[in-house]
């Protein structure tokens, strides 16, 4: 299994570009879907107006990491 450390930011900025997959069903008049490029410059720039607005949500954080399930 692959661990990795990602901050909040960058977990923030996955889960945005995931939810605009499905952008063209409620963006009206866009006619094809965002490309995963275009999601992901959607997502940084949400990220980086967080930040900029005085990161009260502490982007920069490590985020925490899930616990892997036990069998």
């Amino acid at each position: 299994m692959f661990l990795f450390r990602m901050t909040k930011g960058e977990v923030l900025r996955y889960a945005i570009a995931f939810a605009l997959r499905r952008s063209r069903k409620i963006i009206r008049g866009l006619k094809e879907g965002l490309t995963e490029e275009e999601r992901y410059a959607v997502a940084d720039h949400v990220v980086r107006q967080l930040k900029e607005r005085g990161d009260t949500w502490q982007l920069s954080d490590e985020a925490e990491s899930a616990k892997p399930p036990t069998t």
